[in-house]
């Protein structure tokens, strides 16, 4: 069986010569004076701290992994590896070892797409902006930038749609104050006012993304016609009771009442980690 990993599709899409391929294992050390970043790096962040850690283990051990790169001109443009570059700079290193191959602008981007995908060092909209980028300058489809990074394509689409939210969200995305499971559910809503108020309510109550999908729904599902019946003082008074609990647990509490007295109170959990979160503001270990 076929490994399926990250990348696989590269060189089906992108056919490289084989005197191309013995000339990218070849590793060369290259003046770090030399070398250029990558202009089409996907990756807009880079942790100052991870950096400088990286920086510490390369003063002591040295580059393990080759960076790679292309020549243009007297100078090697980055293809992969610039984490690596830019530690390496900081630790005071020279010259580094790098694999130097011939890489269109197709490649450049897949490639430092690919490596950041890898070690899932992208945010969500840094993710979505690299596939916008290999469809609107690279001219790939999204079936295409799928087999890239070995992802399914309704799984890209679905990360390209991010980039309709509005910026404060988009950035909340990029800062990890927002997940990406909490974001896509506000995609559901047209109105862009309405999408930032309910991402404040997000952060402000804590919700977790099964919460925010039961939040949208209600803005979305069309509602029922309304009843001539008042709904009875016993009635309003459950859904004050739900709207306390749903409240103090954050999770959407029903209660279903039947005759005689009986009935039923729900507490759904999205994981293990919700329902012992649920367990513990009961009281109950």
């Amino acid at each position: 069986m076929k490994p399926k990993g990250l990348g696989r599709g590269l060189g089906a899409i992108l056919p490289v010569e084989e005197s191309a391929v013995q000339q990218a294992h070849a590793v060369q050390e290259i003046p770090i004076s030399q070398i250029i970043p990558n202009p089409y790096q996907p990756r807009l962040e880079f942790a100052e701290e991870e950096l400088e850690a990286l920086a510490e283990s390369i003063r002591q051990h040295g580059l393990i992994q080759p960076i790679t790169v292309r020549q243009v001109g007297d100078r090697y443009e980055l293809i992969a590896g610039e984490r690596r570059w830019r530690a390496a700079k900081k630790a005071g290193l020279t010259t580094l070892p790098a694999y130097v191959r011939a890489a269109d602008t197709t490649e450049m981007l897949a490639f430092a797409l690919v490596e950041n995908v890898q070690r899932q060092n992208l945010n969500p909209i840094e993710l979505a902006l690299a596939y916008k980028r290999l469809i609107e300058e690279c001219g790939l489809t999204q079936e295409q930038v799928a087999q890239y990074v070995g992802k399914s394509r309704p799984t890209v689409a679905n990360t390209l749609r991010l980039l309709r939210l509005p910026p404060e969200i988009q950035k909340a995305l990029k800062e990890g104050t927002l997940s990406e499971g909490h974001a896509r559910p506000l995609l559901a809503i047209d109105s862009v006012e309405l999408q930032l108020e309910l991402f404040r309510q997000i952060l402000a109550k804590g919700l977790n993304a099964r919460q925010v999908e039961a939040l949208v729904e209600q803005y979305t599902t069309p509602k029922a016609p309304k009843s001539a019946r008042q709904p009875s003082i016993e009635e309003i008074h459950l859904r004050e009771v739900e709207n306390t609990l749903s409240y103090r647990l954050h999770a959407p509490v029903q209660i279903k009442p039947r005759p005689g007295g009986k009935g039923e109170i729900r507490i759904p959990y999205s994981s293990v980690e919700d329902l012992q979160r649920i367990l513990e503001l009961l009281g109950v270990k």
